[in-house]
């Protein structure tokens, strides 16, 4: 795991678990766009403090409305007085906890529900050594605020209990008889979309007793659901194809050379086949989505993209 990643899940732990600007543009620049495409952080109120321009003092903002209803915000110093705050650096991002777990457990059976308000979630299930397992998800241990949390988790004591970081987990299996389980020590941002390490997990499930060797089976329903979803997200990534053929083209016809069109991230392409931020990966991974590997690939490669003349599965080659 990257520690700008690891830094994240840190966060994760902290109430409320806010990233600041110069954070994002900061120690997370490399990964905070892929975040944002993943709709794991999301935009939240400015900050209300920040240091000054002039001196570095770690000063309060104020924000006052103008006539037109904008708000701008001024830094008050006590040794620099009253400046403007550049609005770029009150910028702040919140952690969707509910779309973070999302991206995370994208591979299993998920129904995330908050059971414990800001503390405890129930994520789903998952076929993991041998048999069904719940998975819950837990973050923020403070001793004095857990008894309605550990409560909810007395009720389930085999369920598998995951939490942001090592030092969260370890707090978390003090207070519960569940096995419990860091993120930060099975999960990995690869690109943009966040992976789960399913054999470490089921390791650790059967190094503590609980499971044996996995067992993997399919349902025909939930072979078609995932069916569904692939030709769904295929259809929106050839339209695109189809997009940036023609933006190809008429780029070079106006400057001489084909330009590529940006591809956008992920999260949008799930938008418009009205799915879910973390279907991509379930789908991109599945062994039946020969195609949508195959035009994911193209999106990225100008030559490919302008040779593109429409599905392989009509009948037409690339």
């Amino acid at each position: 795991m990257s520690e700008q990643l690891r830094q994240v899940l840190s966060r994760w732990e902290i109430n409320p678990p806010v990233i600041c600007a110069e954070e994002a543009s900061g120690e997370l620049r490399d990964i905070f766009d892929n975040l944002c495409g993943l709709g794991v952080v999301r935009p939240t109120a400015s900050a209300g403090a920040t240091n000054c321009t002039e001196c570095g003092e770690r000063c309060r903002v104020e924000f006052i409305s103008d006539q037109s209803g904008a708000r701008h915000g001024y830094i008050h110093c006590r040794y620099c007085g009253v400046t403007k705050a550049p609005v770029h650096r009150l910028a702040r991002w919140e952690i969707d906890t509910a779309a973070f777990l999302g991206a995370c457990f994208s591979g299993v059976n998920i129904s995330i529900q908050e059971r414990v308000v800001g503390q405890l979630w129930q994520v789903g299930k998952a076929n993991w050594a041998g048999r069904s397992r719940e998975i819950w998800f837990a973050r923020a241990f403070r001793r004095h605020q857990v008894a309605a949390a550990v409560q909810k988790l007395n009720h389930h004591p085999k369920a598998i209990l995951f939490a942001p970081t090592e030092v969260g987990a370890g707090r978390w299996r003090e207070a519960t008889g569940n096995l419990v389980i860091s993120l930060d020590a099975v999960v990995s941002l690869d690109g943009d979309h966040l992976s789960l390490d399913v054999d470490d997990v089921e390791g650790r499930i059967i190094d503590a007793g609980m499971g044996s060797a996995p067992q993997k089976k399919r349902t025909s329903k939930k072979r078609a659901d995932i069916a569904a979803k692939i030709e769904a997200l295929t259809k929106e990534v050839v339209k695109f194809l189809q997009a940036a053929r023609n933006h190809a083209f008429d780029t070079m016809d106006r400057n001489g050379e084909p330009d590529l069109l940006k591809r956008p991230f992920k999260k949008k392409f799930c938008d418009l086949a009205g799915l879910e931020a973390y279907d991509f990966s379930r789908c991109h991974d599945d062994e039946d989505a020969r195609e949508l590997r195959l035009y994911w690939e193209m999106t990225e490669d100008l030559d490919q993209i302008m040779k593109f003349k429409g599905p392989i599965s009509r009948g037409r080659r690339t």
